[in-house]
């Protein structure tokens, strides 16, 4: 047998989920200070539940059948678990959550794209008016700055405004969907592929709308379509936004592909990268799946894409492992003191550990050098005839003898 994992799928081992599980730290720090709390849900969800929700991206989902001849699927995203979750419960409103969690889709494995990967989902359900829309994008650009990440671009865009649009350039209802699917891929395939794909429909309509597209205010937008929902919301949203000092860009070529979605939307670039993150207002999803209806607001950090440009970025912590400290025994005759530092450590609550193969000076030497630990603390008999034992810092080479009574001290690990 090949030991091998799936296409699209990868294991991570310690070097590297050290550095995963730091950004995704300061993901989850950020979204709690925001006032949002944790919530997860099963892997995989009845099929019925995800079906119909994603459009053409709907042949991505991963279905099965259970032995009990169950129809099921593995979660395609965050959100519409969260939809089913609000269906089920009776919830506090505003009901702010957050998820970060696996998903799958079978996608064509690529740079930055995978079969098994993580999404980051802040989303607030119960709030109709654009408060919520305003501080979910404000949330979600401190949290890709604590990162470190610059130069992103927020753009902001509405279905609202994007229908109005339609109307205006005089393409009907039922074709509509289909220009927004084609537009989605403007970005990817070009214009020309895009008015290729819309070709049943008429070249000067065609024109308009993409001369339309070119608008880059909201007073613009007004002087075409009028002061309609869409463009209320957009101008109160951007109004919010100011005061929460927080810079997005109106990009009416912006669609976003899903269907479920109704109102403001929002797409996070970042060079050549691409998108990061994506969202928007769903207020009718709810409804459709559990006849309750109610108003929802999120959006999903893309972790894959953004771990990658924080790789090429030098973004990343350089640890390998959680370890900070390693107790290491000079000769066989201070295993019992090795041991007791130890435990004083870890109830300092210092990552800690100690040679559990009874090697060699030397050999436990190099094995705390590969890990990358910060500090080595040495024990041994010629040290602790005077109460004293060894700090070795890892990283300059300086040792020196402490007391061992102050070795919490000593380190000068928080």
């Amino acid at each position: 047998m090949k030991l091998e994992t799936p296409p699209g799928t990868r294991d991570f081992l310690p070097e590297e989920m050290v550095k995963r599980q730091e950004a995704i730290d300061k993901i989850r720090a950020t979204f709690e200070r925001y006032g949002f709390s944790p919530a997860e849900t099963p892997a995989f969800e009845y099929a019925e539940v995800l079906e119909g929700k994603y459009g053409e991206e709907e042949k991505l989902i991963y279905r099965f059948e259970d032995m009990g001849g169950r129809k099921l699927a593995l979660r395609y995203d965050l959100t519409v678990p969260l939809v089913r979750v609000v269906g089920m419960n009776q919830l506090p409103v505003p009901f702010k959550r957050y998820c970060i969690s696996r998903v799958w889709r079978f996608d064509r494995p690529q740079k930055g794209r995978y079969r098994e990967f993580w999404q980051c989902d802040v989303d607030t359900v119960g709030v109709p008016g654009m408060k919520a829309d305003a501080e979910i994008i404000a949330c979600a650009i401190d949290t890709l700055e604590s990162l470190g990440l610059k130069g992103f671009k927020f753009k902001v865009n509405s279905r609202k405004v994007l229908d109005a649009l339609m109307v205006s350039v005089g393409i009907s209802k039922e074709n509509e969907l289909a220009v927004f699917r084609a537009l989605d891929k403007l970005e990817k395939i070009g214009e020309d592929q895009v008015r290729k794909e819309l070709d049943r429909i008429e070249k000067a309509k065609l024109d308009k709308l993409f001369e339309i597209l070119s608008i880059k205010t909201i007073g613009e937008v007004e002087k075409k379509v009028g002061d309609t929902e869409g463009v209320k919301e957009l101008k109160e949203l951007f109004a919010l936004l100011k005061l929460y000092k927080k810079s997005v860009v109106l990009d009416l070529a912006m669609v976003r592909g899903l269907d479920y979605y109704t109102g403001p939307i929002f797409e996070v670039e970042l060079g050549s990268y691409g998108s990061i993150a994506g969202g928007g207002r769903y207020d009718k999803l709810i409804g459709q799946l559990s006849g309750k209806e109610m108003p929802a607001v999120g959006i999903s950090l893309g972790i894959e894409r953004i771990i990658e440009v924080m790789r090429e970025q030098g973004l990343l912590t350089d640890k390998k492992t959680v370890t900070r400290v390693f107790v290491l025994r000079a000769d066989e005759e201070s295993e019992g003191v090795t041991l007791q530092i130890l435990t004083e450590l870890r109830a300092a609550g210092i990552n800690s550990e100690a040679d559990l193969l009874g090697r060699n000076f030397s050999n436990q030497m190099s094995y705390a050098n590969r890990l990358g630990v910060e500090k080595v603390v040495i024990v041994g008999q010629k040290d602790l005839k005077d109460g004293k034992i060894t700090v070795k810092d890892m990283k300059t080479g300086e040792q020196k003898a402490v007391d061992k009574g102050k070795i919490i001290e000593a380190l000068k690990i928080k």
